[in-house]
């Protein structure tokens, strides 16, 4: 049988899961933007993507 997740487990893992979509999207518009050479617009995607990695990085020290 599974084991049941309670509401507060809930809101964590959903949490993770919309971290973990805004990173994987950053990362491919970096990708993106860095296969079709446009630079300028590369530096920002890969600007919003540090971001979404501190708030990560922020999780992780709330999880502490």
């Amino acid at each position: 049988m599974a084991k049941k997740i309670n509401a507060l487990e809930q809101k964590r893992l959903a949490h993770i899961n919309h971290l973990m979509a805004e990173v994987h999207a950053a990362t491919n518009n970096v990708y993106e933007s860095f296969v079709d050479k446009e630079y300028d617009l590369a530096k920002k995607h890969t600007q919003s993507l540090i971001r979404r990695l501190r708030d990560v990085i922020q999780s992780l020290e709330d999880e502490i």
